[in-house]
């Protein structure tokens, strides 16, 4: 009886002492990293032909469309807006993450 219960004991032991692998955390960090890397790529096209081009960004979906014609453009991991003005016909592009709000844009 005594055998049962200390083995059922070690079991839990080391069930509550495991540790993640090396091989494990070196898979998760490669990921980490090559989601990171897609997001500054796709981040970075869409920042150049925002600011230097004045285009509508490529790897965003447009989510909300405003009456006026500016929508909000969402990407992995950051947002873009576009600010139509229909006096002067002129359309601009506002870069920024998903949680900044509008008045502080890249």
């Amino acid at each position: 009886m005594k055998s049962k219960q200390l083995k059922l004991a070690r079991r839990e032991e080391r069930r509550r002492t495991k540790t993640v692998s090396v091989r494990a955390r070196k898979i998760t960090a490669l990921v980490c990293a090559v989601v990171f890397g897609i997001a500054l790529a796709l981040f970075s096209a869409d920042l150049i032909r925002v600011k230097r081009r004045n285009q509508p960004p490529i790897f965003c979906v447009p989510v909300i469309e405003y009456d006026n014609g500016s929508a909000d453009y969402y990407g992995l991991f950051y947002k873009v807006w576009k600010d139509y003005n229909p006096f002067e016909d002129e359309t601009r592009y506002y870069m920024g993450f998903w949680f900044i709000p509008k008045a502080f844009n890249l």
